[in-house]
C-alpha cells in the first residue's frame, strides 16, 4: 500500500509505495539525498478490519425485526380470516340458494293442487316424503318416473333413487362423508306449523306475514334418522320443547338457513332469540315483528 512522503530538502511529497520503507536514496526531484522512513502498517491493516456494530444498533436491528414478524403474523391471521369469512359466505349463499329453489318448488305444487305437499304421504300403507312429490317441479322427471310408490321407500326397488340425490337437497359446499345421500333441508310440522297433523296449509291461509313465516328449515336432524333424502322424516316443533332451538342448525357455523312462504332465503343466526324463532314458526300466531327481523 502506497504512502505519502515529504522531502526534507524541496519539501515535495511524493507517493511511496511500502516496500520502500527504511530505504536510502534520491529525490525524484531535487536529487538530494534522502532515506524512507520506516511507515507503520499496524493502523493501516487495522483500519481494514471489519468493523463491529454498536450495542444500540444491535438492539434497534431486533426491535424492527420483531415488529416486522408481529406484522406479518397479523397480515396472515386477518388474511386466514378473511377465507374464513368468504367460506362461510359462500356455504351461506349456497343454502340460500337450494331453499329458493325448493320453496318454488312447494310454491308451485300448492299452485297445482290447493295446499303444500303432504309431509309424509301414503301409498298402500308405504310412507313416502314430499320430496318425493315435487320432483317434477325441480326438473327431476326422470328420477321421479323411477320411485315405485307402491314399495316402501327403502325397498330394493327404490334404493336406485335414494342414491341419486339431487344436489338442491344438500349443501355441497360442506364437508361430509363421502356418498352422502342425506337432505340439509326439512319441513316444520306440527301445531301451529304449515304442516300441522290435519294436513299442510295452503299459502292462501298463512294469515300471519308470509316474509316472516318460516317453509324450510336447514338442520341435522342428529339421532332421527334422515339418512336418506327419500325418507319420510322432517323436523317436528314439539321437539324443541324437549330439547330446546339449539338443536336447530348443525349444517353451517354460526346458524342456520330458512326459507319463508314468499320464497326468500335467509341465514339466521345461533344466537337468535328463541320467542322470536317460535313466532317465525308459527303460520298463524298473530305475532308482530319488525320488518327487519330476517335481514
Amino acid at each position: 500500500m502506497p504512502f505519502l512522503f515529504t522531502c526534507p530538502n524541496c519539501q515535495t511529497s511524493t507517493q511511496v509505495d511500502d516496500c520502500y520503507s527504511g530505504h536510502d536514496g534520491t529525490c525524484v526531484t531535487c536529487g538530494k539525498a534522502i532515506q524512507i522512513p520506516d511507515f507503520d502498517t499496524s493502523e493501516q491493516q487495522t483500519s481494514r478490519r471489519p468493523r463491529k456494530y454498536s450495542v444500540p444498533l444491535l438492539i434497534g436491528a431486533g426491535f424492527f425485526m420483531v415488529v416486522l414478524a408481529c406484522v406479518g403474523y397479523l397480515l396472515i391471521r386477518a388474511g386466514g380470516r378473511t377465507v374464513q369469512r368468504m367460506t362461510a359466505n359462500r356455504g351461506r349463499a349456497d343454502s340460500i340458494s337450494n331453499l329458493r329453489k325448493i320453496s318454488a318448488a312447494l310454491n308451485a305444487y300448492a299452485s297445482d293442487h290447493g295446499t303444500y305437499p303432504p309431509p309424509v304421504f301414503t301409498v298402500g300403507g308405504n310412507k313416502h316424503s314430499w320430496r318425493i312429490l315435487i320432483l317434477p317441479y325441480l326438473n327431476e322427471n326422470m328420477l321421479y318416473s323411477k320411485y315405485n310408490v307402491d314399495q316402501a321407500w327403502n325397498s330394493a326397488a327404490n334404493m336406485e333413487v335414494c342414491y341419486r340425490l339431487p344436489l338442491v337437497f344438500q349443501n355441497q359446499r360442506v364437508s361430509r362423508f363421502a356418498g352422502s345421500q342425506k337432505s340439509d333441508y326439512f319441513l316444520i310440522t306440527g301445531p301451529g306449523t304449515l304442516f300441522p297433523v290435519t294436513g299442510p296449509l295452503s299459502p292462501d291461509q298463512v294469515t300471519d306475514d308470509t316474509g316472516q313465516t318460516l317453509l324450510l328449515i336447514e338442520t341435522e336432524l342428529i339421532g332421527q334418522g334422515g339418512g336418506f333424502w327419500t325418507e319420510p322424516i322432517d323436523f317436528q316443533v314439539q321437539s324443541l320443547q324437549v330439547r330446546g332451538y339449539a338443536q336447530l342448525g348443525g349444517v353451517l357455523d354460526g346458524g342456520f338457513s330458512v326459507a319463508t312462504v314468499d320464497g326468500r332465503g335467509h341465514f339466521i343466526s345461533e344466537a337468535t332469540d328463541p320467542i322470536l324463532l317460535e313466532a317465525l314458526i308459527t303460520a298463524n300466531g298473530g305475532e308482530r315483528l319488525s320488518d327487519d327481523v330476517l335481514d
